[in-house]
């Protein structure tokens, strides 16, 4: 059977690439804020707050690590819910044209039903 919805596959194939260069890109962002955090020890940010720090490293880390597995996720997940929404169309015109077959052949093999025929009384 012929695929269709071409634009479909291609946007939820943008998708799970979308979803890897997401998460990528977290793990990378998250392990540049370790670093920064432990480099950055000691140095104030404009109302005193300590913006360094082994404790801010590691918070950071997790918290970017966190958001860059569930933005994986989501994407990943729209991806593949199009495509298996393009594989329940696909399964059910392949049934109906199975069914379709069927029913051909079921009305080839047996010969038609005789016409009705009617009786009148007549009095």
């Amino acid at each position: 059977m012929e695929r269709r919805f071409t634009a479909l596959r291609i946007i939820g194939t943008i998708f799970k690439i979308l979803a890897w260069i997401s998460l990528l890109a977290g793990v990378l962002a998250a392990i540049l804020a370790l670093v920064a955090g432990f480099v950055m020890q000691g140095q104030d940010l404009l109302l005193g707050l300590d913006i360094g720090g082994p404790l801010a490293a590691v918070a950071s880390f997790i918290v970017i690590l966190i958001v860059a597995i569930f933005y994986f996720l989501l994407l990943y997940a729209a991806g593949e819910a199009i495509y298996m929404f393009l594989a329940i169309e696909e399964n059910t015109r392949r049934t109906a044209y199975i069914t379709q077959q069927q029913y051909m052949s079921y009305q080839s093999t047996y010969p038609p039903a005789p016409a009705p025929t009617y009786e009148y009384d007549e009095e």
